[in-house]
């Protein structure tokens, strides 16, 4: 990864949210690309999207917020046997014109995610399918065992939904005849399934009280969510991490907690009683980032699963090989979600795939 682009993920973090931005160009369905360029307030773009050599469409841009949002500034449809893709255009900045045109060779990585986004199959054997494509040991799918000193589902099960006063997801059940793992991190047998606060109280070693207590590090806010939330999906990686799943639900306006995005418009209410699904970190213990669809509601259990292998299982595949490669996903449902960023000096253009971005979890 190029200090650059180490720079721009180390800045997503600090970025706040704020107001509602326009709305994306209506498409087709089929495979797509988004292109989400990174501006300060006034800039603008204006550049042919050119594959394999033909204007496939127009991106004309102005910021008129700062960063990386959720939202695209041009979708089009990828063409099959996509080889090359271009832009050729002007960058204005601090009202200075600059003319770029640079092109990429395309890398298209649905050979290996393909089976994930098999919709006649069930989800585990779309995780199974998965895994074969990838390095071993990426994905390990195999049938679960009861953890020692555990409850049977049958049994863990009606207990967990009598404490959280709601039913589970299906996906949540399935969980009692697998187990999936991504390299050291696991989704968690119902039978040893607590609650985020038990979670962070008996694993990750926080106190309920005191100094760095719970109580002194979360509002009362965040505290209530983590203390009706079902713990799911334990990350090992930088620190520990996990995917959770709140049955209230979200409340109309709520801050998403997702790295860049300003002028979001905030959560919106998503179908009665399905929860939603959220990562917490230890590092953004604070503010749990929902996971939510493009228009702000939330993603329901197949898909904040699916998320996970997204997330985290396709670090080998979706890096481009230098910064003359663009990968993009042909199979994923989604439009691909591409970063446009211009160089602060050559006032060049970057782009990328960012759908599988482990530091930036909108998609």
């Amino acid at each position: 990864m190029s200090t650059t682009r180490r720079s721009i993920l180390a800045t997503l973090g600090a970025l706040p949210c704020g107001l509602l931005q326009a709305q994306p160009q209506a498409v087709a369905q089929g495979p797509r690309a988004g292109i989400h360029p990174w501006l300060e307030v006034g800039d603008a773009v204006v550049a042919d999207v050119l594959a394999n050599g033909k204007v496939a469409a127009q991106l004309n841009h102005q910021a008129t917020q700062p960063g990386l949002l959720r939202r695209p500034a041009l979708v089009w449809a990828l063409p099959k046997g996509l080889q090359r893709v271009q832009l050729r255009g002007n960058l204005t900045r601090a009202g200075k014109t600059t003319p770029f045109n640079k092109t990429w060779t395309v890398r298209d990585m649905a050979s290996v995610s393909a089976p994930l986004y098999d919709q006649g199959k069930p989800w585990i054997e779309r995780v199974r399918g998965l895994a074969k494509r990838l390095e071993e040991g990426t994905v390990t799918v195999e049938r679960a065992k009861l953890p020692a000193g555990k409850q049977p589902a049958a049994t863990a099960l009606p207990q967990l939904e009598k404490r959280l006063g709601a039913p589970l997801p299906a996906m949540v059940r399935l969980l009692a005849d697998w187990r999936v793992e991504v390299g050291d991190s696991s989704f968690v047998h119902p039978s040893a399934m607590t609650t985020v606060t038990d979670m962070l109280r008996r694993q990750w070693d926080y106190a309920l009280s005191g100094k760095d207590g719970l109580d002194q590090l979360l509002s009362p806010s965040v505290r209530a969510r983590y203390d009706r939330s079902l713990a799911v999906f334990v990350h090992v990686g930088d620190g520990m991490g996990a995917l959770a799943w709140d049955p209230a639900g979200v409340t109309a306006g709520e801050p998403t907690h997702t790295w860049g995005d300003q002028g979001n418009p905030g959560a919106q209410p998503g179908t009665a009683n399905e929860g939603v699904w959220y990562w917490l970190h230890q590092e953004y213990l604070r503010k749990p980032s929902l996971l939510l669809d493009e228009d702000y509601r939330p993603r329901n259990a197949e898909a904040a699963f699916t998320h996970v292998l997204q997330r985290l299982a396709f670090s080998e595949v979706e890096e481009a090989a230098n910064d003359k490669e663009l990968v993009v996903d042909s199979a994923l449902p989604r439009a691909n979600l591409l970063q446009l960023h211009f160089d602060e000096e050559s006032r060049q253009p970057s782009l990328w795939l960012r759908s599988y971005d482990s530091y930036y979890t909108l998609f």
